[in-house]
C-alpha cells in the first residue's frame, strides 16, 4: 500500500472515530434537556450546555465533510439509488437554504428557477442534497449582497441543476484550485469564511456517482455559476 493510500486510510478511520465520537456527546447533551431538575437553569441564555451544543454543531459538521473526502479517496461512498422526485428533493433544500439565507438580515435575496412538469430520476436523493446544498452554502457564503438564485430544468436528456450568486468570484488564476482538496481562494487566512476546501471536491464526486458532470463559470467580482447534472 503506498504512502497516499496509508494517509487516505488513516483519515477515514480518524474522522469516522471523531464523528461517532462527537454524535455522542450530542446525544447526551441532549439527554440532559429532558431532566426536569435542570429546566431553570437550561432556560437560562448562555448556560454552558447551550455554549457547547452551539460548539459542537459546526465540529459535526466539519468531521462530517472529512469522513465524506475520506469515502471519497478510499472508494468507500456508495450510493443508495431509487427513483427519486426532483421536487420532493427541492422542497426540502429550499428549507434549509431559506434559513442560509436568513443569516444576511436581508442583504441576499434566495430566488428560484425551476421547471414544471421535471420527471423523476434514479438517485441518491440524500447524496443528491447534500450536493445541491453544499452549492447554495458556498453561494450564500460568498455573497455579501444581491442574489442567490436555483435553476433546475431538463436540457438534454439530463436534469440540470445550477446555483448561481452575485458574490465575490473567482479571478482565472485561482479556477484551477476549486476543485482541489484543501485549497482556497481566500487570500486572508483568518477571513471566517475559510473552511478545509473539501466541499466542492465532494460535490464533484457525489455527481460523478451518479454518472453526471460538474462544472462552473466565474468572474472576479461578478459572481459564479455552479452546474452539475444527473441523466434521466
Amino acid at each position: 500500500m503506498t504512502t497516499e493510500n496509508n494517509q487516505n486510510e488513516f483519515l477515514y478511520k480518524m474522522s469516522n472515530t471523531m464523528r461517532s465520537g462527537l454524535v455522542d456527546v450530542q446525544k447526551y447533551l441532549n439527554e440532559l434537556y429532558r431532566v426536569e431538575e435542570l429546566e431553570d437553569f437550561l432556560d437560562q441564555k448562555n448556560n454552558p450546555v447551550e455554549n457547547v451544543r452551539a460548539v459542537l454543531v459546526p465540529l459535526v459538521a466539519q468531521v462530517a465533510d472529512f469522513q465524506d473526502y475520506a469515502e471519497t479517496v478510499t472508494g468507500r461512498m456508495e450510493l443508495s439509488l431509487d427513483e427519486v422526485d426532483v421536487y420532493a428533493v427541492l422542497d426540502s433544500v429550499m428549507t434549509i437554504a431559506d434559513q442560509l439565507v436568513e443569516q444576511k438580515d436581508g442583504r441576499v435575496t434566495l430566488e428560484e428557477e425551476i421547471e414544471e412538469d421535471l420527471p423523476p430520476i434514479d438517485a441518491d436523493a440524500a447524496r443528491l442534497s447534500q450536493a445541491l446544498l453544499n452549492l447554495i452554502h458556498n453561494a450564500v457564503k460568498f455573497t455579501e449582497k444581491g442574489y442567490v438564485t436555483v435553476r433546475v430544468g431538463l436540457e438534454d436528456g439530463q436534469i440540470l441543476f445550477e446555483v448561481r450568486d452575485t458574490g465575490i468570484g473567482i479571478s482565472e488564476e485561482d479556477q484551477e484550485l476549486v476543485f482541489e482538496p484543501f485549497e482556497t481562494i481566500l487570500a486572508d487566512k483568518n477571513d471566517p469564511r475559510l473552511g478545509f476546501g473539501l466541499g466542492l471536491k465532494i460535490v464533484e464526486h457525489i455527481i460523478d456517482l451518479h454518472d453526471g458532470e460538474t462544472w462552473f463559470e466565474s468572474k472576479a467580482g461578478a459572481g459564479s455559476s455552479f452546474f452539475f447534472t444527473i441523466p434521466v
